[in-house]
């Protein structure tokens, strides 16, 4: 179905998850779309998110926004993800065409599958806001295939190991690192298996706790995972507590081919470099890192001054909305960007961190168990 302009709806919680990575204005700049309303249940924030957004018609409830207004897109912005199945649910059920989310979908699979689902009934196409959605990773997919780096290996990933360090790190940051993951690989993960500690010792029931922005039973400070996907390709991901001085942060992933490196830090202000060889060696003589710069990605092309990282974010989301758009458009599921399916397979391999941590083996997928896996500790 195509249309002349799609209405956009946007959904947010000040206070409780906000507006994540500037999601609200995710339709701003794209030509054949507007946002006309805002739902807020906070006064001067729904105030604030109207200015921003241009919206016309504030509401306090956005069910009545659903009700009320004829959207075309709805777009799911709080961070905190306790209200994303219900939104969502709601969303998908009124008529609409598409709903852009951020990330993780939801706190558990079982609550993803009903997204889906409840999507698939009604024919709305779901983009969810992981950031694979910018250039330096599309240009890293496309040489990655063209054998740049020869026979893709093995990828590493990282998240920030701030004050998040651990299964806080992985949910809020560690789903983009995932999702980049099966995005470079392009197949889904076999199985996996992990190890989580506190202080250097096995997390216990004793140590669980409710994570930040809603995320659930967590626990530990450190964890790593190796997933073994279906191609042969492994991954791993680590997040333990570091400290960084300069602020530059190990988010990102190095992908390992049989003939060279490529790293990726910061998405999506990305930095880009490629080493020639399989295995880094110190000794220059073997070669070394060149840093790739994208002009699209860095300069305003009509000023010549650099992107600031709002912009960038801005340019992300942007694709992300258009992608969305053009699904819509073609009746397909969403590809050039992260769909429902990416997400819930991003949530999946988030929850076989805990399942395989809970019963001391690796997991096969898709995963059996749909809940949180820290719900079933009994030790």
């Amino acid at each position: 179905m195509k249309k002349t302009i799609y209405k956009v709806g946007v959904i947010g919680k000040t206070g409780e998850g906000n507006y994540g990575h500037h999601l609200d204005t995710a339709f701003h700049g794209i030509h054949n779309a507007e946002i006309i309303s805002i739902a807020d249940h906070n006064e001067i924030g729904l105030k604030e998110a109207g200015i921003r957004t241009g919206a016309e018609r504030l509401y306090l409830d956005y069910e009545e926004m659903l009700k009320c207004e004829d959207l075309d897109i709805v777009v799911i912005g709080p961070r905190w993800i306790d209200c994303h199945l219900e939104i969502a649910l709601k969303a998908s059920t009124s008529n609409i065409l598409g709903i852009l989310m951020e990330k993780p979908m939801a706190k558990t699979l079982s609550e993803t599958d009903l997204i889906i689902d409840s999507c698939e009934k009604n024919r709305v196409r779901i983009a969810v806001a992981h950031r694979r959605a910018n250039l330096y990773e599309k240009y890293a997919k496309k040489i990655v295939s063209e054998g740049a780096i020869g026979q893709l290996m093995t990828i590493r990933g990282a998240g920030k190991s701030d004050h998040r360090s651990g299964p806080e790190d992985l949910v809020v940051l560690g789903t983009h690192i995932l999702d980049s993951m099966r995005y470079f690989v392009g197949t889904d993960v076999s199985w996996a298996q992990s190890s989580i500690t506190l202080k250097g010792q096995e997390i216990t029931k004793k140590d669980l706790y409710e994570g930040g922005d809603q995320i659930g039973l967590i626990a530990g400070d450190r964890l790593d995972c190796f997933y073994m996907f279906k191609n042969g390709v492994t991954g791993h991901f680590e997040s333990y507590r570091r400290n960084i001085s300069d602020d530059r942060s190990p988010f990102g992933i190095d992908l390992y081919g049989t003939e060279g490196i490529i790293a990726l830090r910061g998405s999506p202000n990305t930095e880009m470099y490629i080493y020639p060889n399989a295995t880094f060696f110190p000794d220059q003589n073997k070669g070394k890192w060149e840093r790739i710069s994208i002009e699209d990605w860095e300069i305003n092309l009509n000023t010549g001054v650099a992107l600031t990282p709002e912009e960038k974010m801005k340019l992300s989301n942007n694709m992300i909305a258009s992608e969305l758009i053009l699904a819509i458009e073609e009746e397909r599921d969403v590809i050039d960007s992260s769909s429902g399916y990416d997400g819930r397979a991003a949530l999946e391999m988030i929850m076989a961190v805990y399942e395989s941590q809970r019963l001391h083996k690796r997991v096969d997928f898709p995963l059996q168990n749909r809940e949180n896996p820290y719900l079933l500790f009994t030790d």
